[in-house]
């Protein structure tokens, strides 16, 4: 027998699948009651056709004696949560003394075993490896969500939903590839040490890939710590290529594909890979941002510019995207636009040793000293409670104009393996050390692939 795959049910920006129990507006998770859901799906499967009172209480209800009362206050929450300011009368109309009828156009589809849940955002790829555990697959989606906010908090709620996945289904290879991408994101939002976060990034992508060996998104995972922690440039390359050969819409696969081409001097090449990714999921945020990162680190700053306020016209608390925009605003010297951007991300991320050291690195060059002297005290008091990236406490110093400490705090990032040192020889902050021997030679110790990545 066929499988008939998963029952998808979407409409003006909804998405329904009554399997799990699941309805998301955009992104959101909306919550029903239990009646209301069953009713929304009954709703929804005979759209644009009469659904009599009887064969909703029959239906919704069944085995049970109810009054119809329950049916029409049933229909007024539902229309309240598709709809809050009222409109959701226009999905749902009324039939008088007969019923209702769903009125807005529903695509009906099946999701196959080898297909994504069109989520906008979030391209997961929940279907592909399911489990018999409804609760398992909802803590997965949960858990993806998270992952997508690309926050500290988001990431530890993240982790937390693919730890009780595993909980609940222990072979839900898709959970421990959600658990690689959360400490790999860890460890690149230098949230975790390097030493920490990357080879546990290592280890789940391992785990999910003895549970299911044709996955794309473990080999994405383990492409991103040997791209970012091994500094093993051929591996890194042959792990992405296999990632995407394996699953061509595995958009994260193309978005950090496109970071490592950047970095391996191939920027043509690293615009096919970010725009691939952005076709794949053109509503992410962190997709969106990395394309305005690639305009950063190829030098087209007011392309970047153009490109992370869109990214803020969509959410304006997505703080990735104020970090890029502030270090944009700090190459066309608008200092007081750079530290305001910094300052942005700090009210959104509480004590983000990133920001807080990006900011110091402007108050220095800017001749700001007392502010800028201020930030590495407070990155030196962070210190003893979080990690603090040496490359950052680095570019404070080069900031203040003190080359020397700022090339001793590179040595200490080169110590910690911190993958921020993959982008010496593009970082513009950097152009101050240019033709300094010491910041050359830490540069040649990385032994970067051949290419044509240059200091800007």
């Amino acid at each position: 027998m066929s499988d008939p795959g998963v029952e998808i049910l979407e409409f003006a920006g909804f998405t329904l699948v009554p399997s799990e129990r699941l309805l998301l507006h955009g992104a959101e998770p909306v919550s029903l009651t239990a009646k209301a859901f069953d009713l929304l799906t009954a709703l929804l499967r005979r759209h644009g056709r009469l659904a009599t009172k009887d064969e909703l209480l029959s239906e919704v209800w069944a085995g049970t004696i109810v009054e119809e009362v329950n049916l029409s206050v049933t229909i007024s929450a539902l229309r309240k949560r598709l709809a809050p300011d009222g409109s959701g009368k226009d999905l749902i109309q009324t039939v008088p003394k007969a019923g209702y009828r769903f009125v807005a156009p529903v695509r009906m589809r099946s999701s196959s075993a080898v297909e994504y849940v069109p989520i906008p955002g979030h391209h997961v790829a929940l279907w592909r490896a399911p489990s018999e555990n409804p609760d398992a697959r909802r803590a997965y989606l949960e858990g993806r969500y998270h992952w997508n906010r690309r926050s500290e908090d988001g990431l530890t709620k993240a982790i937390a939903s693919f730890q009780r996945t595993v909980s609940l289904d222990p072979d839900f290879a898709l959970a421990y590839a959600g658990l690689a991408d959360c400490f790999a994101t860890l460890g690149y939002l230098s949230h975790l040490p390097p030493a920490q976060a990357f080879p546990a990034a290592r280890g789940y992508a391992t785990m999910a890939l003895e549970r299911d060996a044709g996955l794309a998104e473990p080999h994405a995972s383990l492409a991103y710590v040997k791209f970012y922690f091994d500094w093993d440039w051929v591996g890194a390359e042959d792990e992405f290529r296999l990632a995407i050969s394996r699953d061509p819409n595995w958009a994260a696969a193309h978005e950090w594909y496109s970071i490592y081409l950047l970095v391996a001097g191939r920027p043509v090449d690293a615009l096919r890979e970010i725009t691939a990714a952005r076709d794949r999921d053109p509503l992410s945020l962190p997709v969106n941002t990395d394309l305005g990162f690639h305009y950063y680190y190829t030098g087209q700053y007011e392309e970047a510019v153009r490109q992370l306020k869109s990214v803020l016209a969509m959410n304006d608390t997505f703080a990735p995207a104020h970090l890029w925009l502030g270090r944009a605003y700090q190459e066309q010297r608008q200092y007081d636009g750079a530290i305001s951007e910094f300052r942005r991300v700090e009210e959104l991320v509480s004590n983000w040793p990133v920001a807080i050291a990006a900011r110091g690195c402007v108050e220095g060059i800017c001749g700001h000293l007392a502010e800028a002297s201020a930030t590495l005290a407070h990155l030196e008091r962070l210190s003893t409670q979080k990690f603090v990236t040496p490359y950052g406490v680095a570019l404070v110093q080069a900031g203040l104009g003190r080359y020397e400490q700022a090339l001793s705090w590179l040595e200490q990032a080169f110590a910690e393996r911190s993958h921020w040192l993959v982008w010496q020889r593009l970082d513009p902050r950097w152009r101050m050390l240019q033709g300094n021997a010491r910041f050359a030679d830490l540069v040649n110790r990385m032994r970067f692939p051949a290419g044509s990545a240059r200091l800007l």
